[in-house]
């Protein structure tokens, strides 16, 4: 087995912390009432510490690859995607509720 050094250890496994936020491209609606929606709706211009320490993980994996725009761009998004699991903890799910699909297998065609 190849040894690894702690930095390096502690490099991947940020990255790996990060890769489901940076992977994913999907926007979430807000879920504010109607009456705190121009709050939900301000845009948020400071990442949060988290977002940048996700962002400093990758910019010392692949600084060599990526301009100080793009590192901004992926500081944003990790940010966006952060600000999105927020507001999916927010939802209150009883134990009883069930997913909006029910899988069924597909067998082919009926006889």
């Amino acid at each position: 087995m190849a040894k690894i050094t702690r930095r390096t250890f502690a490099e991947r496994l940020a990255l790996a912390a990060a890769a489901p936020f940076v992977a994913l491209d999907v926007e979430l609606p807000p879920a504010a009432p109607a009456g705190r929606a121009a709050a939900a709706q301000a845009p948020q211009t400071e990442p949060s510490p988290l977002a940048k320490t996700l962002a400093e993980a990758i910019r010392l994996r692949y600084g060599d690859r990526l301009s100080p725009d793009d590192l901004k761009v992926v500081t944003q998004a990790i940010d966006s995607r952060l600000r999105n699991v927020d507001q999916l903890y927010k939802v209150a799910l009883a134990n009883a509720d069930e997913p909006a699909f029910v899988f069924a297998a597909y067998r082919g065609p009926p006889p």
